[in-house]
């Protein structure tokens, strides 16, 4: 709302305020019983002169739970004189260092928590985050509550409309992780642009997939830090749990962790992270390891079997498709081309033991059975073909014999003249 809108719906409240205590007033004259006093809302009479702080306060959790402005602001919400308002340890702009303690005095309490099974550990855990630690520093530029949760306007986090919830949450962040003056001066990556352009933004925002990654999914929530380098796999493993499973059995795993090189990282990115594909295993090594030494070639082997064995099924399916025209049955045959697909997409996933050994044995199934269908399909187109000339031939043989029968009995009528 803009300054002039939010004065004139002020000035147009004080007007029906005022208006109602002179009908009041001129009710009392007349002799008749003033009418009863309307319960106080959550914002008291602060509202009268916040009207837009009423409206945002009034819809969320704490108005609700016998939450009040006097609650944090301080001062007495039950008149309109401004002084006295404004009197009783008032604070009117809460000071951003004070915001983290003032929010844990009651979200750090574990009695008032307990009927809303809340945790309240939070204050604790923001202490130990990049956040709280630059804040103790005097650092009034970090996050508080406030910035990610809002001020007046708090909402659950189970409420679309949240600033917290799942969708919104990249976007929370990037009020900060993706002001490029702030990311300039801090010397920063862009993290929220980087994010936008990945696939796990793709997930989340154009297929709707809510267990896609977010900001607080590696980083953490109330303590977010950086994952140190021992822990990316393990933080990226809490979805990718077959990869680490991968990852683990093969030599980077020790190697990465001695040299204290950040595993998933190295290769996938951070928050740019883009859809796995096979021709990377052809170009990543290349970023380690001398072009063409026993160890970069290793990648571009393991791409050689993904690429042969693809091929095969790519020529499995094309016979399908000729069978189907036929027509054939040729349900079983799907099934199986869909099984060599399984076994080549666990090639991919193979390769994380950067072992071409290991994922030469997915894609020599995936091939073996592309393979097969087809010899077993051209086995039938031949056998078909050989089964349409037999019954040509034999339909051959029929009408010769029909047509030779046909001459004899027209012969013998002749004969016996």
């Amino acid at each position: 709302m803009s300054a002039r809108a939010g004065l004139a719906r002020s000035f147009a409240l004080a007007a029906t305020l005022a208006l109602g205590l002179l009908a009041v007033r001129g009710a009392s004259a007349a002799g008749d019983p003033a009418p009863a006093r309307v319960a106080p809302t959550a914002s008291g009479r602060c509202g009268v002169c916040h009207p837009a702080d009423r409206v945002a306060f009034e819809s969320s959790p704490h108005a609700r739970e016998d939450v009040h402005c006097t609650s944090c602001h301080g001062g007495d919400d039950t008149t309109d004189d401004e002084k006295q308002a404004h009197g009783k340890g008032f604070t009117g702009r809460i000071d951003r260092a004070s915001v983290p303690k003032m929010c844990a005095s009651c979200h750090a309490d574990e009695k008032r928590m307990r009927p809303y099974e809340l945790p309240v550990d939070q204050y604790e855990l923001y202490q130990k985050s990049r956040h709280g630690q630059l804040l103790a520093k005097g650092d009034r530029q970090v996050a508080v509550c406030s910035d990610c949760h809002g001020a007046h306007d708090i909402l659950a986090v189970s409420d679309p409309m949240s600033r917290v919830y799942t969708t919104n949450v990249p976007r929370t962040c990037g009020r900060c992780h993706g002001d490029t003056t702030l990311v300039r001066q801090r010397h920063m990556h862009n993290a929220y642009a980087e994010y936008l352009t990945s696939v796990h933004a793709h997930q989340l925002f154009d297929l709707g997939n809510l267990r896609a990654p977010t900001c607080v999914s590696c980083h953490g929530v109330h303590g977010a830090a950086p994952p140190e380098v021992a822990d990316v796999t393990k933080v990226c493993g809490r979805c990718h749990t077959t990869e680490r499973r991968y990852f683990i059995a093969g030599p980077h795993a020790a190697r990465m962790a001695a040299n204290d090189v950040p595993a998933c990282i190295a290769c996938h990115g951070n928050h740019a992270v883009q859809a796995s594909v096979p021709d990377r295993l052809g170009s990543n090594c290349v970023n380690c390891h001398e072009k063409g030494d026993a160890l970069e070639r290793i990648g571009p082997k393991m791409l050689a079997d993904y690429r042969s064995a693809l091929a095969e099924i790519d020529r499995a399916e094309k016979v399908i498709a000729r069978a189907d025209a036929v027509p054939m049955q040729t349900e079983d045959y799907h099934a199986r081309v869909e099984e060599a697909r399984t076994y080549l997409r666990e090639a991919m996933t193979a390769a994380h033991t950067v072992q071409p050994e290991v994922v030469a044995g997915f894609t020599m199934r995936a091939r073996s059975v592309a393979v097969e269908i087809q010899d077993e399909l051209h086995l039938k187109f031949a056998n078909a073909r050989m089964s349409k000339l037999a019954l040509i031939v034999f339909w051959f043989y029929v009408l010769v014999t029909v047509g030779i029968l046909r001459r004899y009995r027209n012969r013998r009528p002749r004969e016996r003249k």
